[in-house]
């Protein structure tokens, strides 16, 4: 073939389109890794870090926000100072006070800064103020109102002092005032112990006296049981028989002897505790076996050695005057 015939055949062949193209490799050709591209990379210098330099201070703009803050500041408490001032007051819970008395015994002045009371100062002021008050809860309400709620003490117990006279005590201990006359009657008597100086409002103490026995010599035979140990157990019994339901069903509660705790349910059963031991349980069973029992049964209950409420034992009284009930 001459050169001719040569030129003539290339002519007559369609071109081949790049790979590039037609999307598709050269045939003969391997595929490229980019490893080689990313560890080329990995090898070339990092560029030095830049440091910038800092903002220069700027004084005037660090006044102007303390001045920002300040204003804020300064117009909430003069917006507290201006409209939550005490103008109304609500009282609940009270029979015993009038609502303004609550309110005056609190200290709380009308105008003054509703968010600035101070509730417990507040409250243990009307609790020492007012001897019927037991506990106080002070509340506020916006914008101008303050809120007492007041629980008062149930007093059914009577106390004798060292001059004979009858103080009404609350379960807690605390001296609620001097009973009138013939007002004991109807209430828990507490013998075995007397109080020392009774205050209205202020915690019983008890009365510390000799035995009044004397040995063979004539010497005093020291006490093994303090008066305070007696009005403790006292105060224990009563909060018991609260706990149980029994308030103000209790005549009479003897601790002359902690070993031989007695008290009279109404005039109907004289009830034995024995000592404090299990006392909590020996309530109890008491509540529950007075429940038990007719209404028309009495006599000596011993609880003393109790083990369930079912096994109380009740002697019935011998004659009347074993039913007869003397007022200590």
């Amino acid at each position: 073939m001459n050169t001719k015939d040569k030129e003539r055949t290339r002519a007559a062949r369609p071109a081949r389109r790049p790979a590039a193209a037609s999307g598709k490799r050269p045939a003969g050709k391997a595929r490229t890794s980019a490893a080689p591209k990313k560890a080329q990379e990995a090898a070339k210098p990092m560029p030095d870090v830049v440091f910038l330099p800092p903002k220069p201070f700027n004084r005037n703009r660090l006044i102007l926000r303390l001045l920002t803050v300040a204003a804020v500041v300064v117009a909430l408490l003069l917006g507290v100072a201006v409209f939550f001032k005490v103008e109304n007051f609500e009282v609940s819970g009270c029979s015993q006070y009038s609502e303004y008395d609550v309110f005056e015994a609190s200290g709380i002045q009308y105008d003054a800064n509703l968010l600035s009371i101070n509730r417990a100062q507040a409250a243990g002021k009307i609790i020492r103020a007012l001897p019927y008050v037991e506990s106080v809860r002070i509340g506020i309400k916006l914008p101008n109102t303050v809120m007492i709620s007041v629980t008062e003490v149930k007093v059914p117990y009577a106390f004798k002092d060292g001059a004979d006279t009858w103080w009404l005590v609350s379960s807690g201990g605390k001296v609620i005032e001097k009973a009138d006359a013939g007002e004991e009657a109807g209430l828990t008597k507490i013998t075995g112990v007397r109080l020392d100086n009774p205050q209205s409002g202020m915690q019983a103490v008890a009365l510390e006296e000799g035995s009044g026995l004397t040995d063979e010599n004539g010497n005093p035979i020291p006490q093994t049981t303090t008066q305070a140990q007696r009005l403790y157990m006292a105060l224990d019994i009563m909060k018991l028989l609260e706990r149980n339901r029994i308030l103000g069903k209790a005549a009479s509660i003897d601790v002359t002897n902690l070993g031989d705790l007695q008290l009279w349910y109404g005039q109907q059963y004289h009830v034995k505790l024995g000592d404090s031991a299990r006392l909590d349980y020996k309530i109890a069973c008491l509540a529950a076996a007075v429940k038990q029992q007719n209404r028309y049964e009495s006599g000596v209950m011993d609880i003393s050695l109790t083990i369930r409420p079912e096994e109380v034992v009740i002697t019935p009284f011998k004659d009347d005057s074993d039913n007869f009930l003397e007022n200590p």
